[in-house]
């Protein structure tokens, strides 16, 4: 009988020290999970703001576009009326 009582405190003790060890890796698990979710959330706002600094540099892109278009047009039109000065005074200078 004796020996019985033995056996089964030893299985017994065996089924808790699988169980603690399950337990300890569940723990484990739920860190890692928990360190996932919270680089997730670190990736999430990182992307938030290259998200904002791309719709500002958006922005002064366009501005210096349009900016651009002007200057385009300002200097045609300065060449335009230095070409027709120099087409309407060549005869007095030849």
């Amino acid at each position: 009988m004796d020996q019985h009582t033995d056996d089964r405190l030893q299985r017994i003790e065996d089924k808790l020290d699988k169980m603690s060890d399950a337990i300890v890796a569940l723990a484990r698990v739920e860190e890692k999970i928990t360190d996932l979710e919270v680089r997730r959330a670190e990736g999430h706002e990182r992307l938030n703001r290259m998200s904002g600094k791309m719709d500002d540099i958006d922005g002064i892109v366009i501005s210096l576009r349009e900016r651009m278009s002007v200057m385009t047009k300002i200097m045609w039109l300065v060449g335009a009326g230095v070409i027709s000065s120099l087409m309407t005074h060549l005869p007095e200078i030849l």
